[in-house]
């Protein structure tokens, strides 16, 4: 059947604003996610700087799963609150035309934002933090320093931990570095030095660092030690193993449900014949698989719960100016996402099924949307938004 004349308009009203909010929006985390990684790609040279941008390409899925749900909750309250500020809405009630006839688009807006969600989370997210890690795996290969940070811990090469307190991006001097190496089997080396420099290593194998003034303390596995050694200048030398991407274990995250749901299982019978703190691993392990199989399937669900809250609250009329819908539609949106972090939380600290608890908030608000709508339907203001305008009305007054 072809849409009415009345939904061909709501849509575009919807579909105009949406678009406008979603160009904004991913702009927006696309500008806020490459400058750092344009910064840091700019100091260490061209090469290394192709290779972030395009662990950010890869990286958008995940923005859109973000960006998608906030613009088509703004797009509607933008669409809508503008018909109902202009009385349009008004007229149309006035002309016989019932309220829910205006509800088809925007439930055709949330689906395709859900089946656009569910391709991110199912295919694209995992294939692009896959794509990430081997391009970053191969910038390692020839710039083994392109993830040090000053202030963050570096642990990208087996076996080693770096920390710098300052890095000198002009002359490539380090300032109070921390190394932590445990490449061999009875030994574990710390250590401190004052200042360091990057050096190259004509093989492209090994990570050197030129290291002065500090101290090097060697303990075995039982934490005895020999005491410090203290020293004025000492090269240091990290053996890099070439171990491809290829050959590594895919995390959780890069993983596909099938290929999450096999390690899931065979973590659980691990854990039916394991003890101790063998046991409590696996059980992590199974949990956490739980939990990024629920995560795929209910995050996209957020663009259909959003979508259909949006409707009563941009319908209604809050006064002259749209901006009153698109306020008690924001507040309604951090609601959710607020939900949303604390069935997250409740999921992750407690043994309950995450599946249940992480479908909780797209289930709740859907529900809660019906009974929005069904007061809408019936000209009566829901509850909730007469609390919230009293609330308003009285911080005015004061």
């Amino acid at each position: 059947m072809r849409p009415s004349l009345i939904g061909r308009y709501v849509f575009k009203e919807i579909a105009t604003a949406f678009l406008f909010c979603f160009a904004v929006f991913l702009f927006t985390g696309m500008i806020a996610g490459f400058l750092p990684l344009l910064q840091k790609g700019m100091e260490a040279g061209l090469a290394l700087t192709i290779v972030l941008f395009q662990v950010l390409i890869n990286a958008l899925p995940s923005t859109l799963v973000t960006v998608l749900p906030l613009s088509i909750a703004i797009g509607i309250l933008l669409g809508l609150g503008r018909m109902s500020t202009d009385n349009e809405i008004m007229a149309l009630k006035a002309s016989g035309v019932p309220i829910v006839k205006l509800l088809p688009p925007v439930l055709v807006v949330g689906i395709i934002g859900v089946l656009l969600c569910l391709c991110c989370t199912l295919v694209l997210i995992p294939s692009g933090i896959a794509k990430g890690r081997k391009l970053m795996h191969e910038a390692l290969a020839t710039r083994f320093d392109a993830g040090l940070e000053e202030r963050n811990f570096f642990d990208a090469l087996k076996d080693l931990i770096i920390y710098v307190d300052k890095i000198d991006s002009d002359r490539g001097v380090m300032t109070n570095v921390f190394i932590r190496e445990s490449s061999q089997p009875d030994e574990i080396k710390t250590i401190i030095a004052r200042k360091g420099r990057m050096a190259p290593d004509p093989e492209g194998k090994a990570l050197i660092l030129d290291l002065r003034e500090g101290t090097v303390l060697t303990e075995d596995r039982n934490g005895d030690s020999t005491g410090p050694l203290a020293f004025q200048s000492l090269v240091f030398r990290h053996q890099v193993r070439d171990v491809g991407v290829e050959t590594a274990q895919k995390t959780l995250e890069e993983s596909s449900l099938i290929e999450i749901t096999e390690r899931v299982r065979a973590a659980e019978e691990k854990e039916k014949v394991s003890t101790g703190p063998e046991k409590e691993f696996y059980q992590r392990i199974t949990k956490l698989g739980r939990l990024i199989i629920a995560q795929r399937f209910t995050y996209p669900f957020a663009c259909l719960a959003l979508a259909l809250m949006a409707f009563p609250i941009g319908v209604i009329t809050m006064g002259r100016s749209r901006l009153n819908n698109v306020s008690v539609g924001l507040v309604a949106i951090f609601a959710y996402y607020a939900l949303t972090l604390t069935a997250e939380r409740i999921a992750r600290s407690m043994s309950a099924g995450p599946e249940l608890i992480m479908s909780l908030p797209p289930v709740i608000f859907i529900a809660l949307a019906a009974y929005f709508i069904r007061c809408v339907r019936l000209e009566i203001t829901p509850l909730p938004i007469l609390v919230l305008q009293k609330g308003i009305q009285a911080l005015r007054r004061q």
